[in-house]
């Protein structure tokens, strides 16, 4: 989840001086100049390197996946999918609620021009990971992960080790805000490793194969963050100390939202892999996995486009308080607006199109794909609502959603598994979706003392979306002829059926709202994706 600005609860110790001018040369930002208008610059040129990295490297994954899924099988896939959500919870596992913590903590200390600071709270984070995170997860990753030793002893150094004693770089990048950096380093990782996958899945062919050369590709490029933060902050990450002394109000922040992410991670998609692996078929989790990765791929675009407003949206609470309300009903048009689109347009032909792409052993997955994409939209359009949340620096009310959701989620798998398959594990991610969602939702409206009546027309394009979808599938399915014919005019249908609908209710974006989303797109795409925002323009009431 993206760090948000930090909110009503005291930060780190204010009574620190600002440091001397040479101190502020060092870490290459004068505190003077870290105004709110400095911070959104920074986060307008990250937002532009986000949108070029996920444009590049989405297309990328889906060719890279495709051919993975191919030479695997759905089986194998499976076991593919379980390893990578076995290391996707242990690195969570004492590590989520701490970073968090650190970058909301480090980055209002730097902000501020308290180097000394930032700098002692990147050390106690990588203190925490080498003491208490990584002989955890090392005992973890050992007992849970069913692979030969020549696969564990790579988890163990390229997943656990290496990102222990390195990834403080990566934080230093969000405390500082410089998320164009991030983004070229994740753009470069994410190329390599799709290359090496690439290889080592036509040459070995075997899912721990796969598995481990994503892990080695990663794990090394943990250490570039380190070439692009400031020097003192290097020195820090490097010297790793105890943490002890941690910011006022810090571990009563961190802890809840660890929690919260472990939880949310099970929530998510996780839950679900596991009770399958338990309680069905290798094929019905590689059905499942192959369908929840392609939902998650199709809305990275519009995650992109939605995602950059949330860091200058958030940092209004700390400088006008007045703006938070409207910006947030302007993200949840945005973001419903945008996400309508894809579901619109996307979704129903890609579902079609899955038995063509990834053989007649993934037909199943095509009407799980629609379902999985539907719910994915909405957690897309709904993300933002974390943000705000987290901007107060409150961690129990995020902690509660997600158990509550877990709960929800656990209990459903486990009983609709058993006998609906696939299906059960759709239902049970759909429930704990949007009980997360909902509740946190219901909580920020208060907060904001905004009515439901006013956001839930805001948030009518994400509806008219869903439906189109569906209706675009079901007609394309009911007809006779080519699949790619039929795809193509689902795509239409959905399109045609979801502007008209916005255009005839009034719904969907403002004149302000897209003019905010235009700019934070990077100069070679904005032309064609104006004339794609066009679209959604439905005259809905500008924000006040």
């Amino acid at each position: 989840m993206p760090a948000s600005s930090p909110g009503d609860e005291t930060g780190p110790d204010d009574r620190v001086l600002v440091p001397d001018a040479a101190a502020a040369r060092d870490v290459g930002d004068d505190p003077t100049a870290m105004s709110a208008g400095h911070l959104q610059e920074r986060a307008v040129r990250g937002a532009a390197w986000t949108v070029v990295h996920t444009f590049v490297a989405i297309p990328i994954a889906f060719l890279v996946n495709l051919v993975v899924a191919r030479v695997l099988g759905a089986a194998d896939y499976g076991r593919l999918a379980l390893l990578t959500a076995i290391m996707e919870f242990v690195s969570g596992l004492l590590t989520t609620g701490f970073a968090t913590a650190v970058i909301q903590y480090g980055a209002k200390a730097h902000a501020g021009g308290r180097t000394a600071d930032v700098a002692r709270l990147l050390s106690q984070w990588q203190g925490f990971r080498l003491v208490v995170a990584m002989p955890v997860l090392l005992v973890v990753v050992f007992v849970t992960a069913d692979v030969p030793p020549w696969a564990m002893g790579v988890a163990l150094l390229f997943g656990v080790v290496l990102p222990s004693a390195l990834d403080g770089g990566a934080t230093s990048l969000g405390i500082e805000n410089k998320t164009a950096d991030g983004a070229k380093i994740a753009l470069v990782t994410t190329l390599l490793t799709q290359v090496a996958v690439v290889v080592v899945a036509l040459v070995v062919r075997t899912p721990d194969a796969v598995w481990a050369t994503r892990l080695v590709v990663t794990g090394l490029a943990v250490g570039l963050c380190l070439a692009r933060i400031a020097p003192a902050y290097r020195v820090a990450v490097l010297r790793p100390a105890l943490p002890r002394g941690m910011p006022a109000g810090f571990w009563r922040f961190a802890v809840p939202m660890g929690l919260a992410g472990v939880v949310s991670g099970l929530v998510s998609s996780r839950s679900e892999v596991f009770v399958l692996s338990w309680l069905a078929t290798p094929e019905a989790l590689g059905i499942y996995a192959l369908s929840f990765g392609l939902a998650v791929h199709t809305f990275a675009p519009a995650q992109a486009i939605v995602g950059p407003l949330i860091p200058a949206i958030s940092g209004l609470r700390e400088v006008d308080e007045s703006a938070v309300a409207p910006a947030f009903r302007r993200v949840v048009r945005s973001g419903s607006s945008v996400v309508a689109l894809v579901d619109a347009a996307v979704v129903a032909p890609l579902a079609l199109l899955v038995p063509v792409l990834y053989g007649h052993q993934f037909a199943e997955a095509s009407p799980v794909v629609l379902a999985l994409a539907v719910t994915s939209g909405i957690a897309t359009a709904g993300g933002p609502i974390f943000a705000f949340v987290t901007a107060r620096l409150s961690g129990n009310p995020i902690l509660v959603a997600y158990v509550v959701a877990l709960v929800v989620d656990l209990g459903l798998a486990v009983a609709l598994v058993p006998s609906i398959g696939v299906w059960g594990a759709v239902v049970a991610n759909a429930a704990g979706a949007l009980t997360s969602l909902g509740i946190l939702a219901v909580r920020e409206l208060r907060a904001l003392d905004l009515p439901l009546r006013v956001v839930a027309r805001d948030a009518v394009p994400l509806l008219v979306g869903s439906l189109s979808a569906v209706g675009a599938y079901l007609a394309a399915a009911a007809v006779e002829g080519p699949v790619l014919l039929r795809a193509v005019g689902a795509a239409v249908l959905g399109t045609v059926m979801c502007v008209g609908v916005l255009r005839l209710l009034g719904a969907g974006l403002t004149v302000e709202d897209r003019g905010a989303v235009d700019r934070v797109l990077p100069d070679r795409v904005r032309r064609p994706a104006s004339r794609v925002l066009d679209l959604l323009l439905g005259g809905a009431t500008p924000v006040r």
